[in-house]
């Protein structure tokens, strides 16, 4: 919160030596004020203040030289003193206020500011500092209406524009608060405790989207803010992850979704797909011969993104981007789709398979914008299970020994499930792999979690360090077009991961050893663990 030093206005000199004061002449006091509205009001006369020597406009000087000193308690004399003789002297009743303020009393300063205000209504710091005052009172909805008449007088207050962003932010309006110290930025871009309550604000956003605006409006202002560009940065990481430029250079993956496009789609064919990306697959589609196809993604930067994309490469006749999650869009001859499609496809599977909503989406999607015995792309999908040894692996996922240290403590500190982030290590499986949960999309319409233990023969002996995970998609449900990102398929390029469960310990096995795994899904996420290992 800032509160603005004094600022204080200076009062005019004047000559107060005139015999004959007229009603709309300068108060001979020196107020500045018309001396119908001064001296004739309160009923004091120049003529006295001369003869006693006292110069309200002296003292006010003197008192507000004081007080900027830090000697509160003779400028509030001398303040007393000027409202002695000018009781309805403005600067003298909000510098008093401002007083009480500063020890503490409230309820004074509020009555002292608001009376300066009823005399001088355009009286920007006396708002500013009420406004301030209502704030330490938590009367939030009086403070922000204080600095938006301040802001109304004086619209390039950066000082006030922050002021009001605190209040809307404690009153929760997050937009219109991080709109205000966009003002005050604009205002004054080296601004650090501006910019500091900005970006704690865009922090707590739900939303990085709507963060993303904001330091992006920051940086227009000042390009060099480094802390805004790491929230932009952090933002932006969170809109769009950093995998979708590695899944759109994966070669496989995208031949095989061709291939199985391309079996299937003809020039009647309508195509709905579910997570649009950068529009690969549509334009697939299109490219392909399909009739319309539609494409939802949730995700508004990302949608708009595509539809440039679309544009660039001359498909948006045939292709429509909706930003819409799927569970939203509507079938009708005024909405989304004015009918089901033909083909359904998706790409939305994380490296466990089931991430990202892929099954409600896929049930809804079927239930309601699929045609009855439409396709589906891919038709079936397969979490893959194996035993695994190697060093090279090891290494990534656990420690031993290190430049003559024993560190394998450190193992416990660390979770048992990674995502295993790098492609093209060797990963050694000592046993084949099994299939432990299948998912038939094309012709199942309900997906319940499941439970079940799985035996696996070792095939090959070893230490085995755990399970690895993958994934298999028949894309067309006949085992002609497959993806598989197999352990031992090493890529450079890759988009969906491994994923290792490991085990307490290593483990010793020996050939035709039967290791049995509980295994779970709950329609989100798969999990594994070792349950024990039979002897031969």
């Amino acid at each position: 919160m800032i509160v603005p030093a004094l600022l204080l206005q200076a009062m005019p000199e004047t000559n107060m030596t005139s015999n004959k004061v007229g009603r709309n002449d300068p108060c001979p006091c020196g107020s500045g004020k018309k001396y119908k509205y001064c001296c004739e009001q309160t009923g004091a006369t120049p003529a006295q203040n001369q003869a006693t020597g006292f110069s309200p406009q002296q003292a006010l000087q003197t008192a507000m030289a004081q007080h900027q000193a830090g000697n509160l308690a003779l400028a509030e004399t001398l303040y007393k003193q000027v409202l002695q003789a000018l009781p309805n002297q403005p600067d003298a009743l909000h510098l008093l206020g401002l007083i009480a303020k500063q020890k503490g009393d409230l309820k004074t300063a509020i009555q002292l500011m608001r009376k300066a205000l009823n005399f001088n209504p355009n009286y920007v710091e006396a708002y500013v500092n009420l406004g301030a005052t209502l704030q330490a009172q938590d009367n939030l909805n009086e403070a922000a209406d204080c600095y938006r008449k301040a802001i109304a007088l004086r619209p390039n207050y950066a000082e006030v524009h922050s002021n009001l962003g605190v209040v809307l932010k404690a009153q929760d309006n997050l937009h219109e608060s991080a709109q205000s110290f966009v003002c005050a930025l604009e205002l004054n871009p080296n601004s650090t405790e501006t910019f500091a309550n900005l970006d704690a604000l865009l922090k707590e956003m739900s939303a990085p989207d709507e963060a993303l605006v904001y330091y992006r409006k920051v940086l227009e202002i000042s390009p060099t803010n480094i802390a805004a560009q790491q929230g932009a940065y952090l933002a932006l990481s969170r809109i769009v992850p950093e995998w979708h430029v590695p899944m759109m250079n994966e070669k496989n993956r995208n031949q095989a979704y061709f291939d199985a496009i391309k079996a299937v789609v003809t020039d009647k064919s309508t195509v709905f797909e579910i997570g649009t990306g950068s529009g690969l697959l549509t334009m697939m589609a299109a490219k392909l011969g399909a009739k319309q196809v539609t494409t939802c993604e949730s995700i508004p930067l990302i949608a708009e993104t595509a539809q440039q994309i679309i544009k660039d490469n001359k498909f948006e006749k045939t292709i429509k981007v909706i930003a819409k999650k799927s569970i939203d869009i509507e079938i009708g001859a005024k909405e989304d789709m004015p009918e089901q499609a033909d083909i359904l496809v998706s790409e939305i599977f994380s490296s466990e398979l089931l991430g990202e909503y892929v099954l409600p989406s896929l049930e809804d999607a079927k239930r309601r914008l699929l045609k009855p015995n439409g396709k589906v792309i891919p038709a079936t999908g397969s979490i893959m299970i194996g035993l695994f040894t190697g060093d090279d692996i090891r290494k990534n996922l656990m420690v031993d020994d290190s430049f003559g240290f024993n560190l394998q403590r450190f193992n416990s500190a660390v979770s048992k499930k990674r995502m295993i982030a790098r492609n093209d290590l060797n990963i050694e499986l000592l046993s084949d792999g099994i299939e432990a949960f299948s998912f038939d999309f094309e012709n199942e319409n309900d997906f319940p979690a499941q439970t079940k233990t799985l035996e696996v023969t070792v095939k090959t002996a070893g230490i085995c360090y755990g399970l690895v995970q993958w994934m298999q998609l028949d894309m067309n449900g006949d085992k002609k077009i497959m993806f598989e990102n197999h352990p031992s398929q090493t890529s450079k390029v890759s988009n969906w991961q491994q994923c290792a469960y490991l085990f307490d310990m290593p483990i010793n096995v020996k050939a035709g050893q039967v290791v049995v795994v509980n295994a779970a899904h709950n329609r989100a996420v798969p999990w594994f663990y070792l349950k024990e290992v039979l002897a031969k």
